[in-house]
C-alpha cells in the first residue's frame, strides 16, 4: 500500500531534525491514527519522539536530555534553586517516564499539547509530591533506612546502631553523584540493570558493573568507618556487613 505523501515528508523532516532517531513508519502511522492525528499535525514529531523514548532508543534519550531536560529544570526552578531538590525531582521524572513494565509512561503521551509541556506537568507533580511529603532529597535517607533496619542490628547495642547509621550515611555522602544515583535507583526505586542501562544510555553489562562497583565501594567505606568509630568486635561488624550485603544484592 502506498503511503500518504505527507507521512513521507514527515519522515524526511524527522530524519533531518534527529538523524540518529529510529522511527518505524508503520508503528508511527498507527500511533498517529490512535491519537486522531495526521502527519501534518504540529504534534506529530513529538509523537515520534515519545514512541522512540518508550522503545528505549538511545538517540531518543539523547534528544530527551538535550531538548527536554532543560525545560524540566526550568519548570522546577519555581520550587527554589536548591540543586539537590531539582536533581531529585528530575531523577523521579526519568524513572516515571522512561522506566516501566510493560511500557514506560511516556507511551501514554497523546499529542494534545507539546511533549515538553506534558513532561513539565509530570515534573511539577513530582516536585509537589516531594514537598507535600516533607521530603527534601530523602532518597539518600531511604538508603540509610534500608541499612539500619538490618535484623542483625536488632541484637546490637543502641550506641552501635547510631554509629552504624552515621558510618553508612557518611559513606553514601562520599560517593560520586553517579554512584549515589545508581544505588538510589536500584535499592529505593527498584530499577534493574535494563532500566539503568536505558536511563544512562549504556549496555546493561556496563550498568550492572557500575552498580556492582558502587555497592562494593559503599560497603567497604561503611565497614571502615564503622570499625574506626566503635569498640564493637570485628566479628560482629562482619556479621552486620554480611547481612547488609545480602540486603543490597545487585540484581542481574
Amino acid at each position: 500500500m502506498a503511503r500518504p505523501p505527507s507521512l513521507d515528508a514527515l519522515m524526511t523532516t524527522l530524519a533531518e531534525r534527529w538523524p540518529a532517531l529510529r522511527v518505524d513508519r508503520e508503528h508511527f502511522a498507527t500511533a498517529l491514527d490512535d491519537r486522531g492525528l495526521s502527519a501534518t499535525s504540529p504534534r506529530a514529531a513529538d509523537v515520534a519522539l515519545a514512541g522512540a523514548l518508550a522503545a528505549g532508543d538511545p538517540a531518543a534519550l539523547a534528544v530527551f536530555d538535550a531538548e527536554i531536560v532543560p525545560d524540566i529544570r526550568g519548570a522546577l526552578v519555581r520550587f527554589g534553586r536548591d540543586t539537590d531538590f531539582i536533581e531529585e525531582a528530575l531523577q523521579r521524572v526519568r524513572v516515571k517516564l522512561l522506566v516501566g513494565d510493560p511500557a514506560p509512561r511516556v507511551a501514554e503521551y497523546r499529542g494534545r499539547g507539546p511533549l515538553a509541556a506534558w513532561v513539565q506537568i509530570v515534573a511539577i507533580r513530582e516536585a509537589l509530591m516531594i514537598q507535600r511529603a516533607g521530603r527534601r532529597v530523602a532518597s539518600d535517607d531511604e538508603l540509610v533506612n534500608i541499612a539500619v533496619t538490618e535484623p542483625v542490628l536488632a541484637r546490637t547495642r543502641q550506641i552501635y546502631k547510631a554509629a552504624f547509621a552515621t558510618a553508612f550515611r557518611e559513606a553514601v555522602a562520599e560517593l560520586g553523584e553517579r554512584d549515589r544515583t545508581l544505588l538510589r535507583l536500584c535499592f529505593v526505586e527498584n530499577a534493574g540493570a535494563d532500566d539503568l542501562a536505558r536511563l544512562f544510555r549504556v549496555h546493561r553489562v556496563t550498568a550492572f558493573r557500575w552498580l556492582r562497583d558502587a555497592r562494593a565501594l559503599l560497603l567497604e567505606r561503611t565497614r571502615v568507618r564503622f570499625l574506626s568509630s566503635t569498640e564493637i568486635a570485628p566479628s560482629e561488624i562482619d556479621s552486620v556487613m554480611r547481612s547488609l550485603a545480602s540486603s543490597l544484592s545487585v540484581p542481574w
